[in-house]
């Protein structure tokens, strides 16, 4: 059901490894190595997170795939970070459930100086028929190689991946901030957080009509910040969302 990419380019991914152990290795295919935890295929990949394009061996493990991946911010913290790439217009498929625990795991694992947070839809890769999320390790090297923060990520995987998923109200957020606001209605189990359209990306009906449709499940909630969605393309929105039947909770 869900395979964990690792990418020998990105150094907390080679933490990851590092900490995992001997893993078995199953098979070989092409530059990608096949190797398991336990019950969970790990894809062993050399180049970057954002630039893996194998999705066709994706499909052929399981449906539900995690990255395992450092995060950079303009002005560096320790950070734990979640989110569904995409890379706009374009996006991967999301999965609230699994990404918002996920969240949750990790914020209940935190310790100073750490914080967690959701993050905006963005980069690549865009998947198709194969859910990705992202879970990320930030903001330095030093943070990346810390095999304490590593160890917290594992943990949280692990926790995550060997339960059954808690599924509540599936929701998009739709010109919020890069580290969304709404990461606390998660955290109380109000909303399972799929796609977050940001406020600096070009809204507009398409965009979020492909964002509403790459999701594993229907999205019921809709939270848009209406001050960072200009009309026209806010009403139409708003038409949209209504027309799918999706709830509208409008804010600031």
């Amino acid at each position: 059901m869900y395979v964990i990419i690792v990418s020998l380019a990105d150094p907390v991914s080679r933490a990851f490894l590092e900490l995992m152990g001997d893993l078995p290795l199953v098979e070989t295919r092409g530059d990608l190595e096949i190797r398991r935890l336990r019950d969970t295929p790990v894809v062993v990949y050399r180049g970057e997170p954002t630039s893996f394009d194998k999705e066709d061996v994706l499909l052929s493990l399981g449906k539900h795939a995690v990255f395992i991946s450092r995060h950079e911010m303009a002005n560096p913290r320790p950070i734990f970070t979640v989110h569904t790439p995409g890379s706009w217009p374009d996006v991967s498929v999301s999965n609230p459930h699994l990404a918002s625990a996920l969240l949750r795991a990790l914020c209940n694992r935190l310790y100073e100086p750490f914080e967690c947070a959701y993050e905006a839809t963005h980069h690549t890769p865009d998947t198709a028929h194969i859910s990705a999320t992202f879970v990320e390790v930030g903001s330095t090297d030093r943070e990346w190689r810390d095999r304490k923060a590593v160890g917290t990520l594992l943990e949280a995987l692990e926790e995550v991946l060997n339960s059954p998923l808690e599924e509540h109200t599936p929701a998009m957020v739709i010109g919020d901030l890069h580290y969304t606001t709404v990461k606390e209605s998660a955290l109380r189990k109000e909303v399972d957080i799929g796609h977050v359209v940001p406020k600096y990306v070009e809204i507009t009906p398409a965009a979020v009509e492909t964002a509403l449709r790459k999701h594993t499940v229907p999205i019921k909630r809709a939270i848009l910040f209406r001050k960072n969605v200009k009309n026209p393309a806010r009403g139409e929105i708003l038409q949209l969302l209504r027309d799918r039947g999706v709830e509208v909770v409008l804010k600031g």
